[in-house]
C-alpha cells in the first residue's frame, strides 16, 4: 500500500474526462524500477536525508501495474497473483502521444496523476519533490 501512495502526484485539473483511451505506450504490465527511480530521486537535493533513507530501503521495486483501455490495476509482487488484481476504471483527463493524466479513486480519495512514456518505460512524478518513479515492462 505504501508504494501505491508513493506514486501519487496530485494535479489540479478540471473534473470532466476527455476520453477513456490511454496512449498505446501505456498499455501493458509494468513493474516499479527501483534503480532508475532512486537514480532520479538522487538528482533532487531537496529530498531530506530522513526520507531518502526510507526510499532507499526497498521502498520501490515491488509494485506491479496493469494498464488497459479505461481500466487499471496494481498489486505488490509476492502479495497477490495476476488473477487477484482489483481492476478499476479511470478517466483520462488529458493526453498526448507520450503522456496522460488519469483520474482515479484510491482509498476513497480522488487522485489526478500525470504519467509519461520514455524509452520503453513509463513514469509518474511522485512525492512533493516530484521525482520520477519509473516502471519497466513485464511480459
Amino acid at each position: 500500500m505504501k508504494n501505491l501512495l508513493a506514486i501519487t502526484a496530485l494535479i489540479s485539473m478540471p473534473l470532466s474526462a476527455v476520453s477513456a483511451d490511454i496512449p498505446e505506450c501505456f498499455v501493458g504490465r509494468w513493474k516499479s524500477d527501483e534503480a532508475l527511480t532512486l537514480e532520479d530521486m538522487r538528482k533532487h537535493p531537496e529530498v531530506t536525508e530522513k526520507v531518502r533513507a526510507i526510499f532507499e530501503n526497498k521502498f520501490f521495486g515491488s509494485l506491479v501495474l496493469v494498464f488497459g483501455p479505461g481500466y487499471g490495476g496494481g498489486y505488490l509482487e509476492g502479495e497477490q497473483t495476476r488473477t487477484d488484481i482489483p481492476f478499476e476504471r479511470f478517466d483520462v483527463m488529458g493526453r498526448g502521444t507520450d503522456w496522460v493524466i488519469l483520474r482515479t479513486r484510491t482509498l476513497g480519495a480522488e487522485l489526478h496523476q500525470q504519467w509519461f512514456c520514455e524509452g520503453g518505460r513509463i513514469y509518474v512524478l511522485t512525492s512533493k519533490w516530484e521525482f520520477r518513479e519509473y516502471f519497466s515492462p513485464l511480459p
